[in-house]
């Protein structure tokens, strides 16, 4: 504990820079937070309380309008009260136990979730989280969770033969841009990502519960985002993994379009950023989502604004792909919301409710592991898992 605590500390003297800086936050808050950071031997119980106190303040402030309207000030607020509810967790514990190493991740979590990157130290939360992390593994036995097998999705397309996508295998650089990337064509590349350690080690489910089981998520529960009884849960990546991933009698949970390897950073060394991606136009990272489910998880015929790079490394997928020439043919909703989502189920389509849709030409592929599919901007896409699965999408401009 003594260890733990010490490193943990390490970090105090940038917070307290960081918090000096915000200059928006109330003077009470500010005051007590500093006071704490700057006296953390007198930590105890009752200071436990005030920090829950403020973390509860700051929690209704983000969550009293629509999230890309927060404050900035007031997320940097929720990762410094959280670090400092961490040391006073840790300060006023006795034993590692497996108690407190799931109250330490839950407090890490929520921070990581609602509170935001601090400049002076950008990954506070989650290098906490790396020290406390080598002494979770012992809690975990290999259990015998093997997924189900692969089997075809029947699906109906009557209207319009298929149209199959190009597949390469690991094009140059020069190929890649002149063929596909600028004339803004779709393709399956196949030999590029065989030496990620991830195409081995995400074999196994038990590699998750060792490495991120105490971990909390963002899971999507429901059919998909476009149902009425969708809807979004907190959960342990084991419960995920338990409840959702092996247990198919209640509603499909999604961990999708997740930041995962912000969150839980010994993950992104599973894997690595294709060289395609350095084709850019602007100089922003490249934004890396994780997509893993069980079988019949479903992303609805939808479209993104970047050029999206689809890496398979388990599971298959089913694929249909539409130009925006056939928009039009797609029946896109008309909402603010779900403007770039589309009404038409392309594995079976209502051609009586949506006739149009036979004018559209639809591309299809099975995504195996070890391929990536090129999705260019604004390109409609509908995404089936015919299996547990996990896939990584590299986004850029």
């Amino acid at each position: 504990m003594e260890e733990i605590c010490e490193k943990i500390t390490q970090f105090k003297s940038k917070v307290i820079t960081e918090l000096q800086g915000l200059t928006d936050l109330d003077i009470t808050c500010k005051s007590l937070l500093v006071n704490y950071l700057n006296n953390y031997n007198s930590l105890n119980s009752t200071s436990m309380l005030k920090i829950q106190a403020v973390l509860d303040y700051m929690y209704e402030q983000v969550n009293c309008g629509k999230w890309k309207d927060v404050k900035l000030y007031l997320r940097k607020t929720i990762t410094i009260a959280s670090y400092l509810k961490l040391l006073v967790h840790l300060k006023c514990s006795i034993r590692l136990t497996e108690d407190l190493l799931k109250e330490s991740f839950m407090i890490i979590d929520h921070g990581i979730l609602f509170g935001c990157p601090l400049n002076e130290e950008p990954k506070l939360l989650q290098k906490c989280a790396s020290i406390i992390n080598p002494f979770v593994s012992q809690l975990y036995i290999n259990e015998n969770l093997n997924s189900e097998t692969t089997s075809t999705v029947a699906f109906e397309n009557n209207c319009n033969n298929l149209t199959s996508i190009d597949i390469l295998d690991c094009p140059s650089m020069e190929t890649f841009l002149r063929d596909y990337i600028l004339k803004e064509k779709p393709v399956v590349l196949e030999n590029c990502i065989n030496h990620w350690p991830a195409m081995e080690k995400w074999k196994d489910q038990n590699y998750f519960l060792k490495l991120a089981g105490l971990r909390t998520v963002a899971v999507e529960l429901g059919r998909d985002y476009t149902n009425a009884e969708w809807t979004q849960k907190l959960m342990t990546l084991e419960e995920f993994i338990k409840n959702h991933i092996f247990n198919t009698s209640g509603p499909v949970g999604y961990l999708a379009q997740y930041q995962l390897f912000e969150h839980i950073p010994e993950l992104k060394n599973d894997i690595a950023e294709p060289e395609y991606c350095c084709f850019s136009d602007v100089s922003e990272n490249v934004d890396i989502m994780a997509w893993f489910g069980p079988k019949g998880t479903l992303s609805p015929l939808h479209y993104d604004s970047k050029k999206n790079l689809l890496a398979q490394v388990v599971g298959k997928k089913h694929m249909f792909l539409f130009s925006p020439k056939d928009s039009e043919y797609l029946y896109p909703y008309d909402t603010e919301l779900l403007h770039n989502t589309a009404e038409v189920d392309p594995r079976k389509p209502d051609l009586e409710k949506y006739p149009k849709y036979k004018e559209a030409t639809p591309y299809y592929c099975t995504l195996d592991p070890g391929q990536m599919l090129f999705i260019p901007p604004k390109w409609w896409h509908c995404v089936e898992s015919l299996s547990v699965s996990f896939s990584v999408s590299f986004w850029w401009e």
